[in-house]
């Protein structure tokens, strides 16, 4: 059921119960909150508790009605669930999208970090967005409707905040006349790129990051990871079950481990030929392979900031690695691990420019080794012209 989907977030769990039993239920809510924290899973489950015909006492959906039975397989007719898409998008590809709900609500399913589906590792630059003759289509036209088989009609928009103005202006209107039993849920993980006339029109529910144990519980419950690596995965995550997800299914995530802190090793003693082996490997698994890379390379650093800050007991990401991270940390007593971090992130922003990948990882792995021998002007050039 939609409603066993939602991981942790009692608090928004409470609101919605809230409102269905004392029977407040507002015409539209902004659900915010960072990506992979749950804003999809809850907005179905509340989907489905206000189309349940036959509640529990305390609030709670049967699980045996039609709707209960509907709504979490995405073919009740009176859920509307949209998302923004590229102009040439097909009907075929926006509902298969759709239907990738119904088998995980934190699925990624959007046209910016999946241009393809049948393709993870893809990119495109095409713009995506809301447009207003969708709206009037996909929503205005059917939520002006009598429902046809539940209490409500209900209109779930992912990432609300890519409407354009005019598309922004349509759908205004329809905020300001919802009609009986008419509710919007608008999803987004960037509160700052929403309209304030539609904020002020929708009750704003808050979600925060996930727990690491409660991403851990539920990647062990789905079987998408055993228990030695789930805790690691879920620290590595940073609240988002979307992410614990996509590094669970990852089978290189052990072993990038393991390459990267030899790469660290192998910059340290400036070991230039085996250095630029390792470049080579990395530079040739493309743009996203890379900088996931660079993000494993983002987590062991952090581990040793932490080191340095709260000793051997410190709260670290790889924690089946603790030991060999803790003596690495320890042998570099000079390390400015603060430079380590800020060039990483520098590599990172110069290949999503699309920079030479040999000559950033080259760049990269010098000011590591320079940085981690106490070298206060260790630095990976920021523009593409200093190369």
């Amino acid at each position: 059921m939609a409603v066993d989907r939602l991981i942790g977030q009692d608090r928004v769990r409470g609101t919605f119960t809230r409102a269905v039993t004392s029977g407040r239920v507002a015409h539209a809510y902004l659900l915010h909150g960072p990506d992979g924290s749950g804003k999809r899973a809850a907005a179905l489950a509340f989907a489905q508790l206000l189309q349940c015909t036959d509640r529990t006492a305390a609030g709670a959906p049967c699980g045996a009605c039609s709707a209960c039975n509907k709504v979490p397989r995405m073919i009740h007719p009176d859920v509307h669930v949209l998302l923004p898409h590229t102009n040439d998008a097909t009907s075929d590809d926006v509902n298969a999208r759709v239907a990738l709900l119904a088998e995980s609500p934190y699925e990624i399913i959007d046209y910016q970090r999946r241009p393809k589906l049948d393709d993870a590792s893809s990119a495109s630059n095409k713009q995506v967005a809301y447009l207003v003759e969708r709206i009037h289509e996909d929503l205005r036209r059917p939520m002006s409707y009598r429902p046809a088989e539940g209490t409500y009609r209900i209109a779930i928009l992912l990432d609300a905040d890519l409407m354009r103005t005019e598309a922004a202006n349509a759908f205004l209107k329809l905020l300001e006349e919802p009609g009986d039993n008419t509710v919007f849920l608008l999803l987004t993980s960037r509160l700052d790129h929403m309209l304030p006339t539609i904020m002020s029109r929708c009750q704003q529910v808050r979600f925060d990051p996930l727990p690491a144990d409660a991403i851990s519980d539920a990647l062990l419950e789905e079987g998408l990871s055993d228990p030695e690596m789930a805790p690691v995965v879920a620290r590595m995550s940073d609240g988002s079950y979307t992410r614990a997800r996509e590094l669970a299914s990852s089978n290189e995530l052990r072993g990038s481990r393991e390459f990267i802190l030899d790469f660290l090793r192998q910059s340290y003693v400036g070991n230039g030929h085996v250095v630029m082996q390792q470049v080579d490997t990395l530079a040739a698994l493309g743009r996203e392979p890379l900088k996931f890379q660079l993000q494993v390379l983002l987590g062991v650093l952090r581990d040793l900031v932490l080191f340095s800050a709260a000793g051997p007991d410190a709260p670290i990401v790889n924690v089946d690695r603790r030991e060999v991270l803790r003596k690495f940390g320890s042998s570099l007593p000079e390390a400015r691990l603060d430079l380590m971090t800020d060039c990483v992130e520098r590599s990172t922003y110069l290949l999503e420019r699309n920079a030479n990948a040999r000559l950033v990882l080259a760049s990269l792995s010098r000011a590591l080794g320079r940085a981690m021998r106490g070298d206060a002007s260790a630095s990976v050039p920021i523009s593409l012209t200093e190369f």
